[in-house]
């Protein structure tokens, strides 16, 4: 009986005493490194971290990866660049409360994550957690000192925030493996622009653009379809302001049997993957670039890219502009864009007007200012007011509040199903072009008062015939020709 309450008490005393974890196995300290063969599994058996050797490759790193998942797909990876050739590894918290990997030297480490803190290894632990991520804590206070999410790879886990992160000094960016065989850093990078005041999703092949998502219009990024649609799987947000510029997503309806993650592969794509576990198979929700036109600057500057069918071209240059080079043109080679007609420039404040480009991904917002409060209306007017300001557009898709207006070139403007309008700058000469003959509202003046005085005309001859009255006004009606020269009337204009 006494053993029995001794037993009760201490195992009270424990409970208390013991941080509570949702399950030991997440949990490593220093009295329990990871060897080659070990793994740490989170709490629901989603993620486990351990070692492997990626596709037909021999070498051992330290991942993370899916655990129950068709494929087991790593979603991060430590010592990417710095390959172990055996199963010498161990992944441990050494004496300075940091995460190290060691291979065959144990006094040299491969990889750590190399903080610098007051506490001391045995007030420090890592734990693998249900979403994936591997957070360094200090176990009394559950202070947070190191995270994979905060050192992602080539995986966009739910959850996870991709951006700028001011208070930290961090950011947070994407980039592919070389091969699938070697998670090394690849020439691939997803970044989240945040030196414009439009943020945008941009994918670089080394240091060239090679994709963007579009701006943020409220509930998605507008170049990407799935994103602004409430029928889509996921939930996405941005957050702008003092202490950080990041995106995050999640799903709409948080299931735990339904996995995705968005990945940045080495061919140059970024695609969603979603998968039920009973399913042993993933299934791709989205791809981008979606088709050539959404490959960054494909019709150049001041053009407009629209996927045809056949063998038609698919660059054609925004109102008043023409292919600055006709001979590259002709060659289907876009790339020198697009330029003011016949080498004319806009004598500004001198009748200019715009055009509405409808259903387009909006050009590249760092070209742009953005007024959130301002209306469409207000908008163009404050466009109107500067010679510089060459197109404006709503920043939210219903056009309702919201303004982006552009200054210089109109870079990377395509036809999109579900996009938004775009009104360009054109002079008064250009008008007529391109609104056609009723553009000019002094010519929409005339012309109606025109067809109102010879409907009129018309509508007393036939009346006069008809009822026979009057007969000296009638007689004048019928025999009066009655002619009405547009041509003549206005060249008054």
């Amino acid at each position: 009986m006494y053993f029995t309450k001794g037993f009760l008490l201490l195992h009270t005393l424990l409970v208390f005493l013991i941080p509570q974890f949702d399950t030991l196995q997440d949990i490593l300290t220093i009295s329990n490194p990871i060897r080659d063969g070990d793994l740490l599994v989170s709490n629901g058996e989603t993620f486990a971290l351990g070692f492997f050797s990626p596709g037909e490759s021999t070498n051992r790193y330290v991942g993370i990866w899916y655990y129950k998942a068709p494929e087991q797909p790593v979603v991060w990876v430590a010592n990417r660049d710095n390959p172990i050739n055996d199963n010498s590894g161990v992944f441990l918290i050494n004496l300075h409360g940091n995460l190290v990997l060691y291979g065959e030297d144990q006094k040299q480490p491969i990889w750590s994550t190399n903080i610098v803190t007051k506490s001391n290894n045995n007030t420090t632990l890592a734990q693998l957690i249900h979403s994936g991520n591997l957070m360094l804590l200090i176990n009394e206070t559950r202070e947070v000192l190191w995270e994979s999410f905060h050192n992602p790879t080539d995986t966009f886990l739910p959850g996870m925030k991709l951006g700028l992160d001011r208070m930290n000094g961090l950011n947070r960016i994407l980039t592919s493996w070389k091969s699938k065989d070697d998670p090394g850093i690849g020439n691939y990078s997803f970044i989240l622009n945040t030196n414009s005041s439009s943020p945008e999703l941009f994918l670089y092949k080394g240091n060239i653009l090679w994709w963007r998502s579009g701006h943020w219009n409220g509930i998605g990024w507008s170049g990407i379809p799935t994103s602004s649609s409430n029928d889509s799987v996921m939930n996405f947000n941005l957050f702008n302001n003092q202490f950080e510029t990041s995106t995050i997503w999640g799903l709409r309806y948080p299931d735990v049997s339904l996995l995705s993650r968005l990945v940045v592969n080495g061919s140059g794509s970024i695609q969603r993957f979603v998968s039920q576990i009973s399913d042993q198979e993933w299934h791709i929700l989205g791809t981008v670039p979606l088709d050539r036109c959404d490959n960054y600057g494909r019709c150049g500057a001041f053009g407009k890219c629209q996927v045809q069918n056949g063998t038609e071209f698919e660059c054609t240059c925004l109102p008043g502009f023409e292919p600055r080079s006709p001979s590259e043109w002709s060659a289907r080679n876009a790339t020198s864009g697009c330029v003011k007609e016949h080498g004319r420039a806009s004598i500004c404040k001198s009748g200019e007007e715009f055009v509405k480009v409808e259903n387009v991904k909006l050009p590249d917002g760092s070209f742009a200012r953005v007024d959130e409060k301002l209306s469409l209306k207000e908008c163009e007017q404050k466009c109107l007011e500067n010679c510089s300001c060459t197109a404006y557009g709503g920043v939210d898709v219903k056009e309702e509040v919201g303004c982006m207006r552009w200054y210089g070139e109109l870079m990377d403007t395509r036809v999109l199903d579900g996009g938004q309008n775009l009104y360009v700058r054109v002079d008064a000469f250009e008008l007529d072009h391109f609104k056609g003959f009723f553009a000019n509202k002094r010519r929409q003046a005339i012309m109606i008062l025109a067809l109102v005085v010879t409907s009129l005309l018309i509508f007393l001859r036939a009346h006069c015939l008809i009822k026979r009255k009057r007969k000296g006004m009638c007689n004048w009606l019928i025999n009066q020709h009655v002619h009405v020269n547009y041509k003549s009337d206005l060249h008054l204009l």
